[in-house]
Parts: structure tokens; C-alpha cells; sequence
């Protein structure tokens, strides 16, 4: 982890209402620390940023309130990063914004320092990067760009501040993070995102547009107010200040609204005209509230805020198609009591998830994110070296003699009474001409049995085999695990299991062992087959004539022509030969078979032990290469699955 434990991570959310920074050192587990920002917005900035001639940039609430600004902009965050009113003052916030982290050294120097941003889950890939290389300019740094789906879930899962099992968060998930412009729904199931649209337009900012028609409908000097807010300057700021007014009234028991009727939030605020200046006071009680929640939108269709997210959120949970485990409100806007309770109505109060802080929620998660991204940047890089060495393939290949002995033997056990008798019955009855063509049709059985998909014999094998291997690869990249914090279960080769029924059936635990078993049964069963060929046709045939179950009949007959030919003339000759029928019934069809069956065992031993080394020497290392493979590709995808799980 040497190249990695002195890198830091700043997880940049920058908002269209609102902005939060988070930093996390790489080498250590710590929660990100949220960074107290320059001016008055604190630990949450305002999006926004001003400049001043000749060449200051204030961003925040310093932006809001100066006085005889050059440029102001405010709420500027769009994936129309092309446009210039997009990408200027994205990178002159930004750009101030890394400029006060360097003065105000909160952020330990290290030796690379990585920014991670978030975007909507809806931007596709292409807006993505150009996002990315406008961010990057501003910073003169390296950054990556993440989804904010994938953000909220790092913050759930390493925060500490939502309590959730990890198999919930690894199941199926709606994040639903509500933002000043957006609410985002996306359902992240396993590996998958899958961002829903429609809520795209269901923005906080549209409760604050409704408290401002209000103010503006309320006040005394109505007619002079409309026309000091046809400066966009003066509205943007007028309604921000509704927005404070807003967050102020959720953050208040509400109980107090409650128990009096009179309660409310009050705000001023002066807007400035060419005649001097008008005061606004903004009241909100919990009637006002109510009032504001359930008023006509048109930007929705004309429902009220309260009805869109309701809606959006049950069409969310359809297109989901699966029940979600949980569902995780991030977002400032989350903190509002309704989006609560609407939540909760529509999925049950065990599956919804809310942080302490779900305003800096995104950027803490970014900042995990970006910290996860190392780590696994160096677990892969460790997995790929083990990969590449030659310890995966020197423990193979020093468990392969012990493969091909029980391939031996599950080839050769029982074979006597499985394809010996039968067909030594036949060559009696002349059926099969010669003694060759007894040791053909044994070949070709054996070799329809071996490969027939749906007889386990090998498949026992190379299952038995290979369980017993797994434990033995399983420690090799346990240290590569505990290096990169990684549970060393989630690397483990899961083993295969064998049941029994009246077919025998495969029965795997796990998808990927399943192409591995094929793999190597496939490899192993054809290669087999090939070898006992071999062995009972070609140049090996002397192994089942001096030894197998063919010696005994051999032998005898043999006896016969050794006193004209010679013994091993006459071994090699009757092999040949068209055997009359005196000559095949000369011992009786019973007295054959248990004279076949008596040396069964002994025989097929022998056979399995010749057949078994046969292969081994056959082989040409085709085996060891393929298991070698299928060992590394395996590993290499339980790594990139393993990567969820580096905190």
C-alpha cells in the first residue's frame, strides 16, 4: 500500500443550490472531514460566484451579498458544460474554491492528491468526461467524476452515521437524493445503476419560486416589488433568501407550529431599485407551509411539489421491478419532514435511510469514493502480479500427478463388468471376429461414456480435486485481501458440490464455478478418451494384452499356436485372427466371466496406473495452461466484484 498511503481524496459536491468539500486520506479508515470554506457559508456554500475588478473572485454568500460585482452567478451547475455560461463560472468557483484549501492548509500535503466530483446519474458518459476535463482545468489537478448514486452509497456503507447490513446495500437500492435543482431516483441493484428521469425537474428551488410568488403577492408595495425583481440579480437573491427562510422552518421542532398556530419563521431581506431600497419580510408559519406544499406547479405538470414526489417516488418503486431493500434519502432537501413521511408511507419506516448530516452526504461519499478507487487501484495491481507469477501454476502443477492418477482410476474402475463382459460374450458367440476388435469396441464405449455430458465420472474427479486445491489458492491471495482491507472470503474459489439423484446431476453453487467445471471436465474428459483410444488400439494394446482383462483368453488361445508359431508370434498373431468356434468355446460362457471377474481387480488396477501415466505423459501441458487460465480469470473477476467491499 506504499504507493497509495500518502495520497488524499477531496470529494468536491458541487451543487446547483448548494456546494460541500470533503478530504480523506488514503491510508487511513477515518470518516471524511468536511472542510469549513472560506466566508460565511461554512461547512455548505452557496453556489455561487462573483467577481470583482480587477481580478477578485468571491464565491458563496460573500458572492450573494457584495456590492458592485463584475459578473454574478448563481445556481450555474448544468450538463451544458459546452456553454459558456455553464463552464466559466463552474471553473471560477471552483478554482477559488481549491485556491482557499491551499491557504488554509486544512488538507494535509501529500504526494498525489485526487478530485472526485459528482454528477446526476442521468448524464451519460460523454457529458460526463467533458464535465470532467472543465473541472480538471480549474483545479490543475487530476479528477475523476462519479455518479452521486454510487457516492450515496459508499456514505451509507463507510459514514457510520446510517446503520444498514452490507447484504442490503449489495441487494437492491432506490437513492433518492434531492437537490436544489434535481431530485435524482436511482436504483442501483448489485453492480448495476439504473437512473429514472422524470424527477429531474422536481427541485427544491421550485418550493422556494412558490414562498417568493407569496412574499411578492403579500406585500404592501406589490406593483414596485415585481418591478425591482425584473433584475435577475435582485430575484436570485430574493429567492435565496426564501430558501434560508424554508430551511430554517425544517430545522425547527415541529412542535412548536403545532402547539401555536402564530408560530412561524421570519426572514428580511432588502431588494434594491433605482428609487433606493424595499424591505421584504418573509413569514412562514406551518399553515403558510402547507399552503406552499400544496400549491400548483407548472413546471410538474401542475401538481404541488408534495404530489410530484409522491408520485415520482411510487413510479420509481415500479420500474424498479424489485422491492427495494432500502431506500437512501441524501440531499439538503432530505431534511424536510414531509419527504420524510411521504418516504416512509409509501415503503415502510425499516427500509428508509437518512444520515445525521444528508446535506454533505454526497460529499463525503465522494471523497470515499475516490479513496475506494485507489485502493482497489493497488488490490487490482497486486491481484495481477499474483496473476502473473508462477505460484497459481507451480501449485497446480504440483497437485496435476495426483489428477491424473484418479482420472486413471475412475476411467479403469469397473470397466470389466461395464464393457468387458458383454463384449467378451459376443466375441464368443462370434459376434466380434477378432481379439483387435474386442479391444475397439471397449475403446469406443469407454470413450461415448467419458464424454457423454451427463455422466459425472470425470466430473467427480476434477471436482474432488480441485476442493481439494481451492484452500491452497484461497491463502495465496489472503494477504493481497488484508493488505487492501478486503474480506478474504470475497476471493475465495467457491468449491462445487456433487449431488446425487438417479441421473446425477451437476449442482454448482455459484454461476462462474460452473464455466470452470465445464472447463476443465471438458478438457479433461476429451484428452481422457484419447489417451484410452490410444492405449487399447495403438502401440498401448500390449498393456491389456499382457495384463488387462483380455490376458486370460489371450493366453490361452495363445497356447494353442505357440507350439506351432512361437508364444510371442502367437500373442500377436490371434489377435488377428477369426477364432473358430471350437477354438472360443473351448472354456464355457460362465467359467469365462468369473474368470474375467476374478482378475478384475488386479487388472483394472493395473490399467488405471498405465492409463494415468499414459496421460500424464500425453498431456503436453495443455491441461496445466487451461486450469492455470481458468484459475487467473476467475480470481481476476472475484476482484473486480472485491471492489465493492474496499472501504
Amino acid at each position: 500500500m506504499s504507493k497509495t498511503s500518502d495520497a488524499v481524496v477531496i470529494g468536491f459536491d458541487l451543487g446547483h443550490g448548494e456546494t460541500a468539500v470533503s478530504w480523506a486520506h488514503t491510508g487511513k479508515n477515518s470518516v471524511p472531514n468536511v472542510i469549513d470554506l472560506k466566508g460565511r457559508g461554512g461547512r455548505q456554500h452557496v453556489t455561487a460566484v462573483a467577481t470583482l475588478p480587477p481580478d477578485t473572485v468571491l464565491v458563496g454568500e460573500d458572492a450573494v451579498w457584495a456590492r458592485d460585482v463584475g459578473e454574478l452567478y448563481l445556481a450555474f451547475k448544468s450538463p451544458h458544460v459546452d456553454r459558456e455560461e455553464v463552464r466559466r463560472p463552474v471553473q471560477l468557483f471552483v478554482g477559488k474554491i481549491r485556491q482557499d484549501i491551499d491557504e488554509m492548509r486544512t488538507v494535509p500535503a501529500a504526494k498525489r492528491v485526487e478530485w472526485v466530483f459528482g454528477a446526476p446519474s442521468g448524464w451519460d458518459r460523454d457529458v460526463m468526461s467533458a464535465y470532467a476535463q472543465v473541472l480538471a482545468d480549474a483545479v490543475a489537478g487530476s479528477v475523476t467524476v462519479v455518479p452521486e448514486s454510487r457516492a450515496a452509497l459508499l456514505y451509507a456503507r463507510d459514514a457510520g452515521e446510517v446503520r444498514v447490513d452490507m447484504d442490503r446495500l449489495l441487494g437492491s437500492v432506490l437513492v433518492t437524493d434531492l437537490g436544489s435543482s434535481t431530485t435524482d431516483f436511482t436504483a442501483v441493484i448489485g453492480r448495476s445503476a439504473r437512473p429514472f428521469d422524470y424527477g429531474t425537474r422536481l427541485g427544491a428551488h421550485l418550493i422556494d419560486k412558490s414562498i417568493l410568488d407569496r412574499v411578492v403577492e403579500r406585500h404592501h408595495e406589490r406593483d414596485r416589488l415585481e418591478e425591482a425583481l425584473d433584475d435577475t440579480t435582485e430575484r436570485l437573491k430574493l429567492e435565496l433568501r426564501c430558501r434560508q427562510a424554508k430551511e430554517q422552518f425544517f430545522r425547527t421542532d415541529p412542535e412548536r407550529f403545532l402547539r401555536d398556530a402564530r408560530e412561524m419563521v421570519v426572514v428580511t431581506h432588502p431588494v434594491f431599485d433605482a428609487g433606493g431600497r424595499t424591505l421584504v419580510v418573509i413569514e412562514l408559519s406551518g399553515a403558510d407551509m402547507e399552503e406552499v406544499l400544496d400549491t400548483p406547479q407548472r413546471a410538474l405538470g401542475e401538481r404541488s411539489w408534495r404530489q410530484a414526489y409522491r408520485d415520482d417516488l411510487v413510479q420509481a418503486a415500479e420500474e424498479m421491478r424489485v422491492e427495494p431493500d432500502v431506500v437512501l434519502l441524501t440531499g439538503g432537501a432530505s431534511r424536510m419532514r414531509f419527504v420524510q413521511e411521504i418516504t416512509t408511507d409509501v415503503f415502510g419506516d425499516d427500509r428508509v435511510l437518512l444520515g445525521a448530516e444528508p446535506e454533505v452526504a454526497i460529499a463525503r461519499g465522494l471523497a470515499l469514493a475516490g479513496r475506494t478507487s485507489i485502493r482497489a487501484e493497488g488490490f487490482r495491481k497486486d491481484v495481477r502480479k499474483l496473476l502473473a507469477g508462477n505460484r497459481i501454476e507451480s501449485l497446480i502443477a504440483d497437485r496435476l500427478p495426483a489428477l491424473t492418477d484418479e482420472i486413471g482410476k475412475a476411467a479403469a474402475d469397473g470397466i470389466t463388468d461395464r464393457h468387458i463382459v458383454g463384449v467378451m460374450r459376443r466375441w464368443r458367440r462370434r459376434e466380434i471376429r477378432t481379439l483387435n476388435d474386442v479391444a475397439a469396441e471397449v475403446a469406443t464405449a469407454l470413450h461415448d461414456e467419458l464424454t457423454d455430458p451427463d455422466n459425472p465420472t470425470i466430473a467427480k474427479v476434477v471436482v474432488a480435486w480441485q476442493n481439494d486445491l481451492l484452500p491452497d489458492i484461497n491463502e495465496l491471495t489472503r494477504p493481497v485481501c488484508e493488505r487492501w482491507h478486503v474480506p478474504p472470503t470475497s476471493m475465495a474459489l467457491s468449491p462445487i458440490r456433487l449431488s446425487g439423484s438417479k441421473d446425477w446431476q451437476i449442482s454448482v453453487d455459484v454461476g462462474p464455478a460452473t464455466s470452470m467445471l465445464t472447463g476443465i471436465a471438458a478438457t479433461v474428459g476429451v484428452a481422457v478418451a484419447g489417451v484410452l483410444a490410444m492405449t487399447l488400439f495403438g502401440g498401448g494394446v500390449a498393456i491389456i494384452a499382457t495384463t488387462g482383462p483380455l490376458g486370460v483368453i489371450i493366453a490361452f488361445v495363445a497356447g494353442i499356436w505357440a507350439l506351432f508359431v512361437g508364444m510371442e508370434a502367437a500373442k500377436e498373431k490371434v489377435r488377428e485372427v477369426n477364432l473358430p468356434v471350437m477354438v472360443r468355446e473351448m472354456r464355457g460362457e460362465d467359467k469365462l466371466v468369473e474368470k474375467l471377474r476374478e482378475k478384475a481387480a488386479v487388472n483394472e488396477a493395473a490399467l488405471a496406473i498405465s492409463l494415468g501415466r499414459q496421460f500424464a505423459a500425453d498431456d503436453n501441458g495443455d491441461i496445466l495452461r487451461q486450469l492455470n487460465q481458468l484459475v487467473a480469470k476467475e480470481l481476476d473477476r472475484l476482484a473486480e466484484e472485491a471492489e465493492l467491499l474496499i472501504s
